[in-house]
């Protein structure tokens, strides 16, 4: 017997028929509140390692980079260009997404059927949980991935509560979008896909709206495709790499991670829409993101995913217990619970998000516990440090001279201050510098930042190491950095067409 699909349905009219208001007069205060805070710390440590880094592929615009799509470097452009040369200008974004996080946690609940008390506390869960606060203060490939697996979230909810499956368009954009931002977009399609199958929605996917989504989303992620085609797949074996260099140390922490990544109370509430999705019928119109929840943890888990990899499925399903906690409990017990995730996000803010002065952070060794932290420490002072040593060098070999970094976070941040310190522009093999080149490199004195001597030694006749880079109580800085040996190398053995395709690493 011949399977007949489902006909399509569509729905006229108000998608927004029978849902509540949008608490906007709570919401908003809440996102405008989430705004300032971000933007008011956002120079308060300096910036982190990898935007330097996402700058430097700005400066760089193609189609991909070996670590990760094009979105991030592109709109780091776009930040510099609008806002400025400056750390301020760099958490801009970052700061107006993490207020945008915030409506979209209120919207998603909405969605879900919830009123008020559902969406302020989906929004309060979304201003304080940890993830979003680290997220909102540097703009990363994560940060927009929490973006585009909510609106995706977001739009499939609705295409589940109306019917409408031309809303399938909008879900192949903004999947076409995520995977310009992060492949890792792969990991919500195959939880949303999975999801949908396991449940009576699986009709929503037999037909030509959800076609064109995949024709979209493969569209838009083509030109991608080609540029790793064209660049000898740089990507799979930049993941070769990482895997084999983690080789599961990220497992024992994978799941610890899960219960702290909103909150310790947001926990709770995304545990009551696992709870009430298996359990209630009235809640079983999104049994499929239970689903692909359990279907990415399982997933991921079993491949060694690093833990934020599942994070950004966390927004809906913090959505969805919002709805069931304003529905089964009591109005005092959600004070109680809303309560409870501002005062678990206040506790554990200062181990996320810049706030303690950088004394205290070194003193507790929070940069050590969480590298996104130790990595916002010190970058101007690694660069003056670099600095001291390039002009250190006789001044007629200074217009000749090279720095090469072993890190492309040394690089960037040379990159960044070099017209102020007075610096050339740095080279370094690392993922993508690598592919832009050795630039003017001549054979005139090389300040090697980091790279093995062993390596430099092939090289260079003279390989003198000239200091290290230092921390200090008064100012501390990368964690990473600290003890980075330095060495000017001379009488070059081989021209650099030669050493550059032996410097290329991915890591």
């Amino acid at each position: 017997m011949t399977a007949v699909a489902a006909p399509e349905r569509t729905v006229a009219g108000d998608d927004t028929r029978g849902l509540a208001r949008i608490a906007w007069r709570i919401v908003l205060p809440i996102a405008v509140g989430k705004i300032v805070f971000q933007f008011a710390t956002s120079a308060l440590y300096g910036a982190h390692r990898d935007e330097f880094y996402y700058l430097a592929g700005g400066h760089h615009l193609a189609w991909g980079y070996v670590d990760h799509p094009p979105l991030v470097p592109w709109i780091y452009r776009l930040g510099e260009t609008v806002f400025g040369h400056s750390i301020p200008a760099l958490h801009v974004f970052p700061a107006l997404i993490g207020g945008a996080v915030v409506v979209l946690g209120a919207l998603l609940a909405r969605e879900l059927g919830g009123r008020r008390r559902a969406q302020v506390l989906a929004a309060t869960v979304a201003a304080f949980g940890p993830l979003y606060g680290t997220t909102s203060h540097f703009l990363s490939t994560v940060t927009l991935d929490i973006v585009f697996w909510a609106l995706a979230s977001l739009f499939v909810v609705r295409i589940v509560r109306t019917g409408d499956v031309r809303w399938w368009l909008a879900v192949g954009v903004v999947c076409g979008a995520g995977l310009l931002n992060k492949h890792t977009t792969a990991f919500w399609i195959m939880g949303a896909v999975v999801g949908l199958l396991a449940t009576p929605q699986r009709r929503l996917l037999a037909n030509r709206w959800a076609g064109a989504a995949v024709a979209i989303a493969l569209v838009m992620f083509l030109p991608n495709v080609v540029w790793q085609a064209t660049h000898h797949w740089a990507t799979l074996e930049f993941l070769r790499n990482l895997r084999r260099n983690n080789a599961g140390s990220d497992l024992p922490q994978f799941l610890p991670l899960q219960l702290g990544m909103v909150s310790l109370a947001g926990t709770l509430v995304w545990l009551a829409a696992l709870r009430r999705a298996w359990s209630d019928r009235a809640f079983a119109q999104w049994r499929w993101l239970a689903v692909g929840y359990v279907v990415l943890l399982v997933v991921l888990f079993a491949a060694a995913g690093k833990a934020y990899y599942l994070g950004s499925w966390y927004l809906p399903l913090v959505a969805a217990g919002a709805v069931v906690i304003e529905r089964r409990w009591t109005e005092r017990a959600w004070r109680v619970m809303t309560g409870a995730v501002v005062v678990t996000g206040l506790v554990t803010l200062p181990l996320f998000t810049p706030l303690l002065p950088v004394r205290t952070v070194t003193a507790l060794g929070i940069d050590n516990v969480n590298k996104d932290i130790g990595g916002m420490l010190g970058w101007h002072d690694v660069v003056d440090q670099i600095a001291a040593r390039f002009h250190a060098l006789p001044r007629p070999e200074q217009a000749h001279a090279t720095i090469l970094t072993e890190d492309y976070s040394e690089a960037g941040a040379v990159d960044f201050w070099h017209s102020s310190a007075r610096l050339p522009e740095a080279i370094s093999g690392h993922n993508s510098y690598w592919w832009w080149g050795y630039g003017r490199a001549g054979d005139g004195p090389v300040l090697a930042v980091g790279v093995d001597r062993s390596v430099l030694s092939r090289y260079w006749g003279s390989v003198v190491q000239v200091g290290t880079l230092q921390s200090t109580d008064a100012r501390p800085i990368d964690p990473q950095e600290r003890g980075v040996a330095m060495y000017v190398c001379r009488d070059q053995r081989v021209p650099w067409s030669v050493i550059w395709p032996r410097l290329r690493h991915y890591d």
